[in-house]
């Protein structure tokens, strides 16, 4: 089992991040297992890997809002010097297609918060060539991991939007997480950028 990350300063003040990241926990080691079960039915390991990004280009990334506050928050108060200042110039300058903004320089600058779709969806045999939809081009290499947590991770979410426990187990089965969704792309993430530059004056205040 990997550590999961922490950051005790924040959590302590962020009682939303430590239900975010002890979910994001869950979902990695259900990955983990299940690729782990995959690639040995398979014979084969997964293709993705450090570099690869074919799929942080022109796709759809359903988050809900506290992944999106979980990468806000990671963006503004983690990130810091050349890398933060690249990324705020990746999200004034970013439209609703092509690579995702939040890829500096080829690599994920918010990795340790990135949603959940990112961390699940996985290719075998080989990785993906440039432009290729591989569920139309070599569906049995296409998987997608950790499902098996969904409900866990339903319990660790559903009840930040004010949910009461006795009601998560049935608002999870209607389908209230994936309702509560949005395309990553369109939201107004050049705000970002304002809470970043805001976070920084109070560092400074706070330092002076």
């Amino acid at each position: 089992m990997s550590e999961r990350v922490r950051y005790p300063e924040f959590e302590a003040r962020h009682p939303w991040l430590v239900r975010l990241l002890d979910a994001y926990q869950l979902c990695d080691e259900a990955v983990r297992k299940d690729l782990a079960e995959q690639t040995a039915r398979r014979g084969r390991g997964v293709a993705c890997g450090p570099g690869c990004r074919n799929c942080c280009i022109d796709q759809v990334i359903p988050v809900s809002e506290f992944e999106v506050l979980g990468l806000w928050w990671y963006a503004s108060e983690i990130l810091a010097g050349p890398l933060q200042d690249e990324l705020k110039q990746r999200l004034l300058g970013h439209g609703q297609v092509g690579e995702c903004a939040f890829l500096v320089e080829g690599r994920c600058s918010i990795y340790p918060l990135r949603p959940f779709v990112c961390r699940q969806y996985y290719v075998f045999s080989k990785p993906c060539g440039p432009g290729e939809n591989v569920y139309e081009t070599r569906l049995k290499d296409a998987y997608r991991a950790g499902l098996d947590s969904a409900r866990d991770l339903a319990w660790q979410l559903i009840p930040l939007y004010g949910v009461a426990e006795e009601n998560v187990d049935w608002l999870f089965e209607s389908g209230y997480v994936s309702r509560k969704g949005k395309h990553l792309h369109t939201l107004p993430l050049d705000n970002i950028v304002m809470h970043m530059k805001t976070s920084a004056h109070l560092r400074k205040a706070r330092n002076a």
